[in-house]
């Protein structure tokens, strides 16, 4: 922005600084930044749009905050434009993403079922690109949308922890359709609970939280210890979202960064701040050591600390070798026995029980357990059942917790067992179980979710000969969610669903996009300080996101990326002509 004179009468500059200005703003620009924040904050915070306040019928589609806030701000727009006299420049970013869309949908023209998802899903994201690009206009701007989306992420990550704290989403209870993000070892274990705040489901609140980070160091650099104090929330709600992906990325490229930005204020402060942060450290850890606990390993060599496994009537076992070794039910049960010294009689308070098995089948798992429960089952709770998880056939050693709220395990089932495993279809193989006092500690959890969705990975890396395959079979690709054999969504990785979903353009694309990135943060490399590599950072986030899970094809994360995108565009202070709005770090910050 080139620095203004100072009009006769108007402010004094001090010798050798500027006095800058923002434009003159009509009236109908400052209602459509209101309209643009509402917009982006309904798309973020997507769960919004699908309660029954947020959606209307309206003709033969639905309208939702979302749509409504998109809709008004085009309009205000083009008002803007006609008032004003004005005509939208393009340049060739414009160019690229608009041919980019026309791809997408004349890709999804080929798959005339699922064409209404693809139409909605460029739409979105071309419309926030263009609705952003064309109507930002300076410094103020570009500030207002950077704090509105630290100030959407906050509340993201506020209504997170509450919920976590409750266990409960109150939103889901008025959803008008199909959620993603459940967890079957929500409903078997509450301390395993996943927030998925106003996002909707865990991986892309994970998404929207990490992606937001170095937006807040840039928003609030001049007040620090606001920037602390938000940055912890949004790393709160990040862990709490028990996003292993989201976990990887923020350990692997956020943390250092935001450690080496703060390392002046760290030497200053580490007196006090090392002490603060050892001390629940030191909590945690004693607090998980001290753990009350009993186990039995069904390795090549049987251990037992206080827990026995028994043989029953119903319920013999075999044992089992090779890549899994351990006990398999014949007939569903296996059965064990807990210590007397341990818990005997109710009155006694939770425990939870977490088990190692290797997931084969896809039957369902539960506990039949002893309990204090007269209603809960047959014989006054002798066999109360928890609830179920269902197994993923992914032949991978996972792990899964079932939390009992009232055991009683006075050895009232067959041969004087406590609890039961049942397994619906008789294949998996169990290892180890550990029946621990109370809900898992911090540390359990931890590894308890890490282990329990330890599959996930090695599934993805095992669909990349299955992608390949399907590419050669269809050169063009198989069009818009329609990937054979894996219901779409269980790809969960941008590459490889473009790569199936478009052939050999999408494969071209692929490696166009990775290109670019990489030559962008070359080029930011050059010029770290600048706002235009901060949000190039978060978009590399985001994008690094949605190599393993797919992101972009939800909505609050292609409205965020979408945005950030747009601004990154705008004042990308390379290329030919400049950037189309100049502005420094102070320009960015409140």
């Amino acid at each position: 922005m080139k620095p203004l004179v100072n009009p006769p009468g108007g402010p004094v500059a001090p010798s050798g600084a500027e006095v800058r200005r923002e434009p003159h703003t009509s009236r109908l620009h400052q209602v459509w930044r209101i309209s643009i924040v509402v917009t982006i904050a309904a798309g973020i915070m997507h769960l919004l749009n699908l309660v029954g306040s947020g959606r209307a019928g309206f003709g033969p589609s639905m309208l939702t905050l979302f749509r409504a806030g998109f809709a008004i701000s085009w309009g205000l727009l083009f008002a803007v434009w006609i008032r004003e006299r004005r005509r939208p420049r393009l340049d060739l970013t414009d160019a690229a993403i608009a041919a980019l869309a026309a791809a997408f949908l004349l890709r999804g023209a080929f798959t005339p079922e699922t064409f209404t998802i693809t139409l909605n899903w460029v739409i979105t994201g071309a419309g926030v690109f263009f609705l952003v690009r064309l109507g930002t206009r300076d410094a103020a701007d570009v500030r207002l949308l950077l704090s509105a989306i630290v100030s959407v992420a906050l509340v993201i990550s506020i209504f997170g922890i509450i919920e976590y704290v409750f266990k409960a989403n109150p939103l889901f209870d008025n959803i008008q359709i199909d959620a993603v993000g459940v967890d079957q070892r929500v409903a078997a274990s509450d301390q395993f609970y996943r927030i998925r705040s106003l996002v909707g489901h865990p991986g892309f609140a994970g998404a929207i939280l990490l992606g937001s980070m170095p937006l807040t160091m840039l928003v609030l650099w001049r007040r620090r210890w606001l920037m602390a104090a938000s940055l912890a929330l949004l790393a709160t709600a990040l862990f709490l979202t028990f996003s292993r992906g989201s976990w990887i990325i923020a350990a692997l490229v956020l943390l250092p960064i935001i450690a080496f930005r703060a390392r002046n204020w760290l030497k200053r402060n580490y007196k006090w701040v090392a002490p603060l942060a050892l001390i629940p450290a030191i909590v945690i850890a004693v607090d998980y050591f001290n753990r009350q606990e009993v186990s039995a390993e069904m390795g090549e060599v049987l251990q037992e600390k206080g827990l026995h496994w028994m043989m029953a009537q119903d319920g013999p076992i075999r044992l089992t070798s090779g890549e899994a070794y351990g006990v398999q039910p014949y007939n569903k049960f296996i059965y064990f026995d807990v210590a007397d010294d341990f818990y005997h009689g109710g009155g006694q308070g939770p425990v939870t029980i977490v088990i190692h098995f290797f997931d084969r089948g896809i039957g369902a798992i539960r506990i039949d357990y002893d309990s204090t429960d007269n209603e809960g089952g047959r014989d006054d709770g002798t066999y109360t059942p928890s609830a179920s998880i269902n197994k993923n056939d992914s032949r991978k050693w996972t792990t899964a917790a079932f939390y009992l709220d009232k055991p009683r395990f006075e050895g009232r089932q067959q041969t004087g067992a406590d609890f039961r495993i049942v397994d619906d279809d008789n294949l998996m193989t169990l290892s180890e179980v550990v029946v621990q006092r109370g809900r898992l500690k911090l540390p359990g959890v931890i590894i308890q979710q890490w282990l329990s969705r330890g599959g996930s990975l090695s599934t993805r890396i095992g669909l990349i000969p299955f992608a390949w395959d399907v590419l050669l079979e269809n050169p063009l690709g198989v069009g818009f969610y329609n990937t054979p054999g894996t219901n779409h969504h269980a790809v969960d990785s941008l590459p490889l669903t473009w790569v199936m979903e478009l052939g050999w353009p999408g494969l071209a694309l692929l490696l166009a996009m990775i290109i670019l990135i990489i030559r962008e943060c070359r080029m930011a490399w050059l010029q770290p300080g600048v706002p235009a590599t901060v949000l190039l950072l978060s978009l590399v986030v985001l994008l690094f996101h949605g190599v393993h899970l797919m992101i972009i094809y939800d909505k609050p994360s292609l409205v965020l990326v979408a945005t950030v995108l747009a601004i990154y565009a705008s004042i990308r202070p390379r290329g030919k002509g400049g950037a189309t709005i100049g502005l420094s770090n102070e320009d960015c910050m409140v």
